[in-house]
């Protein structure tokens, strides 16, 4: 269940231990103080960023030209991903959701995601 893995997460957060990467806050792990990306893509439009950026990797025509990005998005847009996550964090207590948010609060606002829905009195 989602709410077993959010209060791992909190758990292993607050007892300061390492995350896994794939959990860990990226603002820990993707340089954003050291590289000027030019770009940064978002799941929520995983086909259409991978095609942007295949297009600038291949715009060449040089060897790799030919490359594809072969993963189908099945993320519903006509529905907000609010939403989507509403489902996830439905049984997942207000203390943990706040945890949470105090943990990723760096990432919601670099990457410019609304943590609101979750938390109106989180306060970043």
């Amino acid at each position: 269940m989602f709410s077993e893995f959010a209060e791992y997460v909190v758990d292993t957060w607050l007892h300061g231990r390492q995350l896994d990467k794939h959990w860990r806050p990226q603002h820990t792990i993707c340089g954003n103080c050291y590289i000027k990306y030019d770009f940064i893509g978002r799941f929520e439009n995983l086909n259409e960023d991978a095609e942007h950026v295949l297009s600038k990797l291949t715009s060449s025509g040089g060897p790799g030209s030919n490359v594809t990005f072969p993963y189908t998005n099945a993320y519903d847009k006509s529905v907000p991903l609010s939403e989507h996550l509403k489902e996830y964090f439905a049984d997942v207590g207000p203390d943990t959701v706040r945890q949470l948010v105090h943990i990723y609060t760096n990432d919601y606002k670099l990457f410019g995601y609304d943590y609101s829905w979750a938390c109106s009195d989180c306060n970043i």
